[in-house]
């Protein structure tokens, strides 16, 4: 009766729980996977020049790690991440995680047509339009390191390298960033779910007692 009632909500809650547990080890897993990707395509004989070259692609990381920061910051269609935003119940954030990889985390819904327009006018966001110079700055230091460094089909190979390691690295940044706002959020309604069936024990419990 009442026992088996309890039971059977605890384990349904139980299920719920471990679902959204094996969920977020799977989101968690993608940019996992992808830089072990990224890491393993560069074991290949023709990316091995490059690839063994940090002052070539450190700097192409680091612009696209800053590329898609400040395209988070930029598109006005971007979700808040500010932590009232973060944390609230029914906000941006809180959502099914089927929509959050269509509709947050995915990288091809951020595009450049903001920072393109800070470029031609920097003094509407002097900040971002300085964030988008050291991105140049770090580009033109990682080609002319291939430049100086690289020749024939190894250079060739090393400047669409750059690029690749830029759009990767601004991807897997998006993803990430996106990912952490969304982990906050859950854990606050884990925390709340925590809580609440603590409540829910101790009424029973006084009440039982009353009784």
């Amino acid at each position: 009766g009442v026992v088996d009632g309890e039971f059977a909500r605890l384990l349904g809650w139980l299920g719920t729980q471990g679902l959204r547990a094996l969920i977020g080890l799977l989101l968690v897993a993608l940019p996992v996977v992808a830089v072990a990707a990224v890491a393993r395509m560069h074991r290949l004989p023709r990316l091995n020049a490059y690839s063994g070259l940090p002052s070539v692609t450190v700097p192409a990381t680091l612009a696209g790690f800053l590329l898609g920061w400040c395209t988070l910051y930029a598109d006005p269609l971007s979700p808040s991440f500010r932590v009232a935003e973060v944390f609230a119940l029914g906000g941006s954030w809180d959502i099914p995680w089927i929509w959050f990889v269509r509709y947050r985390a995915d990288p091809g819904l951020y595009g450049y047509e903001w920072l393109v327009s800070i470029v031609r006018f920097p003094d509407s966001d002097p900040l971002l339009a300085f964030a988008v110079l050291i991105i140049a700055a770090l580009l033109v230091v990682s080609v002319v390191s291939a430049l100086m460094t690289l020749r024939g089909v190894d250079l060739l190979v090393g400047l669409i390298g750059i690029a690749f390691l830029c759009i990767v690295s601004q991807a897997i940044t998006i993803y990430v960033t996106a990912l952490v706002a969304y982990t906050f959020n859950t854990l606050n309604f884990w925390a709340a779910a925590v809580a609440f069936v603590i409540l829910q024990y101790y009424r029973r419990a006084r009440s039982h007692r009353g009784h």
